[in-house]
């Protein structure tokens, strides 16, 4: 019960994480790449923390799944 919570939490947040990465990327960035212009740049600031924080809410989110499964066994 407890890990359903915590993976509808996780879950959610990770939603909310990504969809601000959509967010800040901006539409022209979205066409820019879509029209075969490759511009190579690094992440800075938020744009690397949402990011970074988006690989670790991945990670938890398959961790806790995994506890889930095996929780119920």
């Amino acid at each position: 019960m407890w890990f359903n919570l915590l993976q509808i939490a996780v879950s959610l947040i990770l939603i909310l994480v990504v969809l601000l990465q959509v967010k800040g990327s901006g539409f022209g960035a979205a066409l820019g790449s879509m029209s075969g212009g490759s511009v190579y740049r690094t992440k800075r600031g938020l744009e690397r923390t949402l990011f970074q924080a988006t690989i670790i809410l991945v990670i938890v989110f398959i961790f806790v799944s995994f506890l889930s499964v095996q929780a119920q066994r």
